[in-house]
């Protein structure tokens, strides 16, 4: 799964991030939390992964997404003429690789639901780095999604050490891969690159805990909350 694997991050963006001091609490819920006793969940809008996108690659991936949602009003034939006509568009397929980021999400706390691709691990094989993904299987059983579709996360500490923080307490221990996660942090725009994948969105996580809900119920490509600043 790419354990102990070291990607490269773009950019000064380690200084942005705050130092991280992991304080795990007995909720059974909560996996990871940075300050357990200040944690105000109302602060960290959900957001959906479909706001991530530019728009104009929202409607490209949309589209394509459209015989995967249930959507039995489209003919099997259509769908799958459909699908072969997207391989030779040029813009769709730029949307599979692209970069690009939503400026308005940049540095914005939010709360993202998806699944772990660990990146690192320690000794004590706690889980120090990883990528979060719409759905289960990415980067490891199926093709990554695209960068925009891709948030990495770090509990490591930063350059500077963190003060009485034992190194086999650094990350997250006994997570399912198959489960989904709710993530609440600060999003930042910024590449990193792994050989599992590229993403253009890391987070600094505030905390973690299991994903209450059912990804069928269309929990993770609902409408997003997140306002959108005025035109």
């Amino acid at each position: 799964m790419g354990l102990g694997l070291t990607g490269k991050l773009s950019g000064n963006l380690w200084g942005k991030l705050p130092g991280l001091s992991a304080l795990f609490t007995s909720n059974d819920n909560v996996l990871y939390s940075k300050a357990a006793d200040t944690f105000n969940r109302k602060a960290y809008p959900d957001v959906n992964w479909d706001a991530l996108l530019p728009e104009a690659e929202r409607g490209l991936l949309g589209q394509g997404a459209q015989g995967q949602n249930g959507n039995t009003s489209i003919p099997l034939h259509e769908q799958i003429f459909n699908s072969i006509q997207r391989t030779f568009d040029d813009g769709y397929q730029r949307a599979l690789i692209s970069t690009n980021t939503v400026a308005a999400l940049d540095q914005k706390p939010v709360t993202l639901n998806g699944f772990i691709v660990p990146v690192e691990a320690n000794a004590q094989r706690r889980i120090t780095a990883f990528f979060v993904v719409p759905y289960f299987g990415a980067c490891i059983h199926y093709p990554p999604p695209p960068p925009n579709q891709i948030v990495y996360v770090s509990l490591r500490p930063d350059a500077d050490g963190e003060a009485g923080l034992r190194h086999d307490s650094i990350g997250i221990g006994n997570i399912d891969i198959q489960k989904a996660y709710s993530f609440s942090g600060i999003l930042y725009a910024g590449m990193y690159e792994d050989v599992q994948g590229t993403s253009a969105y890391i987070m600094d996580v505030v905390q973690i805990a299991e994903y209450v809900g059912s990804a069928q119920e269309g929990a993770f490509h609902k409408e997003s909350t997140f306002t959108k600043p005025a035109r």
